[in-house]
């Protein structure tokens, strides 16, 4: 009687496995999927061809994304009469972005914070090199954008090693 049961027990247990690998391996086909574009008013802000923009954290292309996307023109404030800017500020945790938007809603500048952040691999190799046996304790990031120059990223990496610990800015 147990063989019979356990028997049982595994037969129902491959009827589940089986059915979820079926919908795992559910596809579709490429030219069935159409994806809807629209153009950002704030591409350039988003999308830069530099080698740090490429290596950027996911969650600061999001943010990025959020701030570019963003629709000036549909806020209570926004006065069509008038040429001014608007300061508008971004937040996720202890990640900003202060930008400022033109009066048709292009953003000109803004000032980004991010803390705990992935360093680009070039960086990191190089302090690596520079300070062997020292460990990457906490990173932060500033990214400075104006849509005249191009964008600067300042790097606050903390370095320990044992009780001794090193501020770097690069």
């Amino acid at each position: 009687m147990k063989k019979i049961l356990l028997g049982l027990c595994i037969l129902g247990l491959t009827n589940l496995i089986s059915a979820q690998n079926d919908l795992a391996m559910a596809t579709a086909n490429d030219n069935d999927i159409t994806i809807k574009t629209s153009k950002i008013k704030n591409e350039s802000y988003v999308m830069s061809n530099s080698n740090e923009t490429k290596q950027l954290a996911v969650r600061i292309k999001k943010l990025q994304k959020i701030a570019a996307a963003y629709d000036i023109s549909k806020e209570s404030i926004y006065s069509n009469n008038k040429s001014v800017t608007y300061d508008v500020v971004f937040e996720a945790n202890e990640n900003y972005i202060k930008a400022v938007y033109d009066h048709n809603g292009e953003i000109i500048k803004s000032e980004e914070y991010y803390e705990d952040v992935r360093i680009p691999y070039d960086l990191t190799s190089q302090l690596a090199k520079d300070y062997p046996g020292w460990s990457f304790n906490k990173s932060n990031c500033k990214i400075f954008y104006s849509k005249e120059e191009a964008s600067k990223f300042i790097y606050t990496i903390v370095l320990k090693k044992g009780n001794k610990s090193k501020l770097i800015t690069r």
